[in-house]
Order: C-alpha cells, then sequence, then structure tokens
C-alpha cells in the first residue's frame, strides 16, 4: 500500500547531502533496517529449515513455507535495500531501471497478501476437514502456493505499464521511497486501486479465521472425552493464533501509514520500519505460539536438548493418518539424521467419524 508512504517532497539539500559524510543519524537508520532485516531472515530460515524436513508429514508447514518465501523478499526489500541505500548514499540502481525495480517489489508485496487468504484457509481445512487436510499431497500444497506468485505476477503485468501508474523509487536522503509524481498518484486512481485490492485481499482471511474459532467453541461445548479434546482444542488454537496475529498487525499497519506517519526523513524511515515489521514478526509469532517449533529451533541452536529416545510427543499436529487395525492412529521414530530419535505418537480413534470431530492445527 504504497499509496501512503511519503509525499512527494525531495530534499532541497539531497545533493549536499549525498556529497557529505555519514552523521550518526544515518549510520542509526541504514544500520538498524539492515539489522532488523538480517536478524529476522536468520531466524526465518532456522525455521523454514525445520518445516521443510517435516513438511511431507505436516501439511500446514507447506503453507508457511511458502509464505515464509515472500516475507524473506520483502525483509530484503524494506530492511537491507534501504538501508545499503542510506549508507552508500546512492540509490544503487540506474534511474532507467526504476520502473522494472517497481514492478518487482509490487510483485513480492502482493505475493505476500496473496498468501493470507490460502494460509487462513488451510487453518480453516486443518479445522473443518482434518482427515482431508492431512492427506492432501505435497504437490497440491504447493501448487495452491504457486497461485499466490502467479495471481500477483498478473496483477502488476496489467498494472505497470498503464499510463497512469506511478512509480516509487528508494531515495536515500528521505530514508524511504519517494513518488516520481505524487498527484497523479492520488488523483489517477492507483491509490484507489491499490486500496481496494488490500480490502479484498483481507475479506477471506477474516471470514476463514472467524469461521475456524466458531468451529473451535462449537467443538469445545460439545466434546465427548472431555481431556483429549480440550488439549487439541489448545494446540488448534495456538497454532491458529499466529496467522491471526499477523493478519491484525498488517491491518493495523495499513491503517498507520494511510493515516500518515508525518513528514521528513524520519516518516520515510518509519515506513520502511512497518513494513519490515510485517514480515520479520512472523517467526516470532511462531516461535511464540508453537511450543514444538520453539523446542526444534532450540535444539537446532544447540540450546536445549529435546530429543530424547524414551520420549514420548503425543500431539495430532504431525503425521498424516494411516489405519492400524482399524485403530486410526500413528506413531512414527524422527531424528535420525541427528543421531537422535524421538517417537511422535498420535492418540487413537476407534473410527473415522471420531477422527473428522477433531481438528488438527497444522
Amino acid at each position: 500500500m504504497r499509496a501512503w508512504q511519503i509525499p512527494r517532497k525531495v530534499m532541497n539539500n539531497a545533493v549536499e547531502w549525498r556529497t557529505s559524510s555519514l552523521s550518526a543519524e544515518d549510520l542509526f537508520a541504514g544500520l538498524s533496517l539492515i539489522l532488523i532485516a538480517v536478524f529476522a531472515i536468520s531466524l526465518y530460515a532456522i525455521m523454514m529449515k525445520i518445516m521443510k524436513r517435516q513438511d511431507k508429514e505436516i501439511v500446514g508447514y507447506r503453507f508457511l513455507i511458502s509464505a515464509g518465501c515472500s516475507d524473506l523478499l520483502l525483509l530484503f526489500n524494506y530492511g537491507i535495500w534501504p538501508g545499503l541505500t542510506i549508507l552508500f548514499k546512492s540509490e544503487i540502481i540506474p534511474q532507467s531501471w526504476r520502473t522494472w525495480q517497481q514492478l518487482y517489489l509490487d510483485w513480492a508485496w502482493f505475493s505476500m497478501v496473496s498468501h493470507y487468504s490460502v494460509v487462513s484457509w488451510s487453518r480453516w481445512m486443518a479445522i473443518r476437514k482434518p482427515l482431508n487436510f492431512r492427506n492432501q499431497k505435497r504437490k497440491t500444497s504447493y501448487s495452491l502456493c504457486a497461485l499466490c506468485y502467479l495471481v500477483a505476477l498478473i496483477l502488476v503485468l496489467s498494472t505497470h505499464f498503464q499510463s497512469w501508474y506511478v512509480t516509487f523509487y528508494y531515495e536515500p536522503s528521505s530514508y524511504g521511497m519517494l513518488a516520481e509524481n505524487f498527484p497523479l498518484y492520488l488523483s489517477g486512481g492507483q491509490s484507489a486501486l491499490f486500496l481496494a485490492i488490500h480490502i479484498a485481499a483481507i475479506l477471506p482471511p477474516i471470514v476463514f479465521y472467524g469461521w475456524s474459532i466458531t468451529l473451535l467453541y462449537r467443538r469445545r461445548a460439545t466434546m465427548l472425552l472431555v481431556h483429549q479434546h480440550s488439549v487439541q482444542n489448545t494446540i488448534e488454537t495456538r497454532l491458529l493464533m499466529p496467522c491471526l496475529i499477523n493478519v491484525v498487525t498488517f491491518i493495523i499497519g495499513q491503517v498507520l501509514i494511510t493515516v500518515g506517519t508525518g513528514e521528513g526523513k524520519w516518516a520515510g524511515y518509519t515506513v520502511m520500519v512497518l513494513f519490515a515489521a510485517n514480515s520479520a514478526l512472523n517467526p516470532f509469532l511462531l516461535l511464540i505460539c508453537s511450543k514444538t517449533l520453539r523446542k526444534q529451533v532450540l535444539d537446532l541452536l544447540g540450546v536445549a536438548k529435546i530429543a530424547t529416545f524414551d520420549k514420548l510427543e503425543t500431539s495430532t499436529v504431525y503425521r498424516n493418518i494411516h489405519a492400524v487395525n482399524k485403530d486410526y492412529c500413528s506413531s512414527k521414530l524422527v531424528g535420525p539424521e541427528s543421531g537422535s530419535r524421538r517417537f511422535l505418537s498420535l492418540p487413537t480413534f476407534r473410527s473415522k467419524e471420531d477422527l473428522r470431530s477433531s481438528g488438527t492445527p497444522v
């Protein structure tokens, strides 16, 4: 939603600023953006590595991996890239490349926005139709994710070469981005188009997450096996929360940008931080809300060793369902690549009907 980023107002002393040495403010702005992005990218990479190892069994990880790829692009676009332009006091690319740069930036942004609908649908499916969701093929999951990138590409190609389209570019002296023709941006329809796209993008997540929460509430009210279902609902809710909070954060960020962050270079810096934080927040939310991922990250970093031979992990989040002696249960020995072993065991269901009545959080 770049319509409300920074008014078209280039600093009068921009040329002088480019030829002067870096000030303390320049160093703070540039380095802080880079550090935020690098830290989030590093953490995201660790978590995506863990999720990739288990995506054959944990279907929900496939959608989070794809959404993570788009977040990595945005962390580079709104963290590392603007930080480097500030530190080098240069736009870095030739002015003639601005159009193609804008096309790439918008493609990466709308790819991320498109994932909100797909991820929210996956959470709803995990709760509404857990058996079908757990047995979903990897090809199907990743094909749905690929549609997000394809739809974003079609969108930017259909708009970027119109006469009313205004290009934004990195202006290091403004600590952010500026428009080549901001009045045209507001009056030509581009800002209204972007607003409509973002409103349309957040409607499906609101519906799916609201529906999912309603299903969890009804299931808790009508549960038959109190302990088992209570634990399961808690896990489902915790794994539902990261995506729900991310959507709320996205909406708040867009409202702040729409209302305005002021003028001047620190307004531009604030906008870059908001865009980067929108993606940087996701790995932290997953760590906070997912005990399983948190333990595995700590284990991978050597902070805590959790994989032991005799420790059983009982949760329905790990594996697809296999029928064993007419009881729907599953148990798998995992972790041989790390030299440790751990059994992942699922609760036993007497019938498919019992299985359908219990959701899966992935």
